[in-house]
């Protein structure tokens, strides 16, 4: 557990710098796969989800943050809000914050769904939980890599 929180904790300074991740080498291979007994497989998988989770999030933090700062920008730009293209401007960005909160909260659902599915099919096996990891380690690596597509699209954009 320790090992975690001080991956976690290097992983938020590493973020706040870049967005790019490398997959060859990625933060969530911590070198624990040569583990022997399956209690401590388990725990090492679940580590590894943990530490892409947390990259997840702070990408759809760092999204969230974009838009709020575009939005205050915006206002301090064109304080009449009597403008209706400036009113619309501000509202698309409302509605795409809103939207980014929506993904994170759809992403939770599906990934909560799909470890259902992986918990019936392992059920009573003493590799449920190291199976349900992989499969949400997968599932949040993908939405790593499509949230990084989004941010070069939005951030790189403004």
């Amino acid at each position: 557990m320790k090992t975690l929180l001080t991956t976690i904790i290097f992983l938020g300074f590493y973020l706040t710098s870049t967005a790019q991740i490398d997959f060859e080498n990625p933060p969530w291979q911590t070198g624990c796969d040569s583990l022997e007994t399956q209690s401590e497989m388990n725990i090492c998988s679940y580590e590894k989800f943990k530490i892409a989770d947390s990259i997840l999030n702070s990408y759809y933090d760092k999204l969230i943050e974009n838009v709020d700062s575009q939005y205050t920008a915006e206002l301090k730009e064109y304080p009449d809000t009597t403008n209706n293209v400036e009113k619309d401007y501000l509202r698309k960005l409302k509605e795409q914050k809103q939207s980014i909160i929506k993904s994170r909260e759809d992403f939770k659902t599906f990934l909560k769904s799909t470890i259902d599915i992986i918990e019936y099919q392992y059920w009573g096996g003493t590799m449920m939980p190291m199976a349900v990891n992989i499969y949400a380690l997968d599932l949040t690596v993908n939405q790593i890599k499509i949230l990084i597509n989004l941010m070069d699209e939005i951030i790189e954009k403004n």
